[in-house]
């Protein structure tokens, strides 16, 4: 069983499916793995209206096709970090998961602030009462460090992992062998697929991910693909 969190399925809105056609295409795909809840998390930074009102317009739109499907479909937004995302959530402008108190933050993949300040940031909306989830945190070049993880972790805040990168034809070298790590310390609390689509990066991958973890640890594939994500979804 699971249920993805992240995924960029909503067309012409982001750098995920280009039109509805691609998107239909992978709802099915999404109905052949037996994936029936999905939360469309389109990436967003700057809390603009006219994009916002594009999104939930074509989710509408996609919602309806994924019913068709007995596919549920829930919106929710990838934001990227910046220092004005903690008052762009507070009015509004920026969406959590599902309408929850969970918030999908990502930073850049080359992000370099000091490690003290990261997590200062990432307290400030543990503090205004969000639950924070930190997108791939394998995907980042410098903070590819298990004392780094093992800090952002223990002030509360849940890490979500792609799914591509527990596959080793899916991924590079480092982000696999620094993944493996993170799942055998039980420090990732969520896999999901990032799907953005497209071969590379499709549903697919989170049920060969989610078979290769149930054949090493069924208890903790269980928490991470489902358990976690139901929470969220609740």
């Amino acid at each position: 069983m699971y249920i993805d969190i992240h995924s960029h399925l909503i067309f012409d809105v982001d750098d995920g499916s280009k039109s509805l056609e691609n998107s239909i295409k992978y709802l099915k795909e999404i109905k052949k793995i037996n994936l029936s809840n999905v939360i469309c998390t389109p990436h967003m930074y700057h809390g603009r209206r006219e994009k916002a009102l594009k999104i939930i317009e074509n989710f509408k739109i996609l919602r309806e096709e994924a019913n068709k499907l007995g596919i549920n479909l829930y919106l929710g937004n990838e934001i990227l970090y910046n220092e004005k995302t903690l008052e762009l959530l507070k009015t509004k402008k920026l969406t959590t998961l599902n309408r929850s108190n969970y918030v999908l933050l990502e930073f850049k993949r080359n992000e370099n602030m000091d490690i003290d300040v990261l997590i200062n940031s990432l307290e400030e909306f543990i503090e205004a009462g969000y639950k924070v989830i930190l997108a791939h945190p394998e995907l980042y070049i410098n903070y590819r460090n298990i004392n780094y993880i093992r800090r952002i972790k223990e002030i509360g805040v849940m890490l979500q992992m792609d799914a591509t990168s527990i596959l080793k034809n899916k991924t590079n070298s480092k982000v696999y062998k620094f993944s493996k790590r993170l799942l055998k310390e039980r420090l990732i609390d969520i896999v999901a697929s990032d799907s953005h689509c497209t071969k590379k990066r499709d549903f697919l991958s989170l049920k060969k991910a989610y078979k290769k973890i149930y054949r090493k640890d069924k208890e903790y594939a269980n928490i991470i693909f489902y358990e976690n994500p139901l929470k969220i979804i609740n």
